[in-house]
């Protein structure tokens, strides 16, 4: 068990101690003055609308015994005399510096995951190999960020293994969550156009990814040698670091072979059959990248494969749903891309009915925004969907090039906002039916699934 107390917020953060006790243990860290803690650790981070620094009353009434807070006015500390509080010039980055260094007390095995489309699936697929070898914290939910993943780390008890998933939509955010956590193993599983809007080109994105290895000193990098950004980076490794490759087309140190596509798809790796996947091949990549972090961790292939094949993918994403006189949704609402999109189509291929595509707007594609859903549409045909609903500012674009490829113009509807689009959706629903609906998190089409349900079960 790795303790860390007040004391050392004080001497790695960047903190003074204004009342309470040095040797107070900071334990179950959180954000929200609103969650009920067990003698928990709150920091009061500062939103565009609200100082939660302001909240540390609401904190202790929770049951924090510390809280980490801004030089606010009007503090107010009477009555407090059994909790421990720490002022700081800048929250969260004492919260990160904290992390750093619980980590770098740490002497178990990190594995850092990121990229462009399926980190969460590889994440959640690795942890499923390796709870049954080691002890392992993960990722939870989408805490992948500049504050969620240095709240995971904090989470830290008596792990062998963190896996830690690492989410990036800025140039030089990804360095930072690298020098936190300070990986064993980088995981890239792709470099597509998920935030070109605020990096320019995949160029750039591919170097912002690359920046993954920045906290490692050594250690091995595990890259897709089929996406043509990241065949390319050999060179822009630094010394010191293996880079180990997966891929399907590609000679690479890890290839599957007798594949066969269905709803469930299997495949061979090495000398191992059976191996299964949801959905089409692009899944597959997650299961080689978790193959190679899993053979470097030790853990047999027998056990590999049990991993793999019983790893549960989280909540919205390709997530299979049937209700009642055989309609079947594919809840697909977490985020999306285009090559998301590509995915999920193909995935939608395996169930027979009548297939009706639900799709927002794809955000943080900046200048490239118009040309990438004109490109959503050019994949959207006749052979693939009987109905086409659009929802948003921008899938207006993807309606115009799916009726250019024969999708007929009264099976195609747009509307501004999925509230609106709810009882159409819902009229357009019959027995057989097949609903995949995907779009970026922020079009809020998680409650066009939750209504769906609700009326359909």
């Amino acid at each position: 068990m790795i303790n860390i107390t007040a004391k050392d917020l004080v001497k790695y953060c960047d903190c003074k101690l204004l009342i309470g006790n040095e040797d107070e243990v900071i334990k179950e860290c959180v954000i929200d003055s609103r969650i009920k803690t067990k003698n928990g650790t709150f920091f009061g981070i500062k939103g565009e609308k609200k100082d939660g620094s302001l909240f540390y009353k609401q904190a202790f009434y929770n049951g924090a015994r510390v809280c980490v807070i801004s030089k606010i006015l009007d503090l107010d500390l009477n009555g407090y005399s059994d909790k421990t509080v720490l002022i700081t010039d800048d929250v969260i980055s004492s919260l990160q510096s904290l992390a750093a260094y619980k980590r770098k007390l740490f002497k178990g095995i990190v594995v850092g995951v990121t990229g462009s489309v399926g980190k969460t699936s590889t994440k959640e697929m690795i942890f499923s190999v390796l709870k049954r070898n080691y002890k392992v914290l993960k990722t939870i939910g989408n805490e992948n960020s500049q504050i969620g993943l240095p709240l995971t780390i904090l989470r830290l008890e008596d792990e062998d293994v963190m896996v830690l998933e690492m989410g990036m939509s800025k140039k030089g955010e990804m360095h930072k969550l690298s020098m936190i956590a300070k990986p064993d193993i980088a995981v890239i599983t792709n470099v597509y156009d998920s935030h070109i809007g605020n990096l320019g080109s995949r160029e750039n994105i591919l170097k912002a990814k690359l920046e993954i290895i920045d906290g490692m000193d050594s250690g091995t990098l595990v890259i897709n040698n089929d996406n043509d950004m990241l065949k390319t980076v050999d060179e822009d490794v630094k010394k010191g670091i293996q880079v180990l490759t997966f891929g399907i087309k590609n000679k690479s140190n890890v290839m599957p072979y007798n594949i066969k596509e269905g709803i469930k798809t299997s495949f061979s790796i090495d000398d191992v059959e059976g191996f299964l996947v949801n959905g089409n091949e692009t899944l597959i990549y997650n299961a080689l990248a978790t193959y190679v972090v899993s053979k470097l961790l030790g853990v047999s292939r027998a056990m590999i494969k049990d991993g793999i094949n019983n790893s549960v993918s989280e909540k919205h994403r390709l997530e299979v749903i049937k209700l009642n006189n055989n309609v079947t949704i594919i809840d697909d609402t977490y985020n999306a891309s285009y090559d998301s999109i590509k995915l999920a189509l193909g995935f939608m291929k395996n169930f027979k009915g009548k297939k009706i595509v639900v799709l927002g707007d794809v955000l943080e594609l900046g200048k490239e925004t118009k040309f990438i859903h004109k490109k959503i549409g050019k994949i959207l045909t006749c052979d693939i969907v009987d109905e086409l609903i659009t929802i948003g500012k921008y899938s207006k674009y993807i309606n115009k090039e799916a009726k250019k490829n024969g999708v007929k113009r009264k099976f195609i509807k747009h509307f501004k906002n999925e509230l609106k689009a709810r009882s159409y959706v819902k009229s357009r629903i019959s027995s057989n039916s097949v609903l995949l609906i995907k779009g970026s998190n922020a079009l809020n089409l998680i409650n066009l699934v939750e209504y769906l349900k609700e009326g359909l079960f």
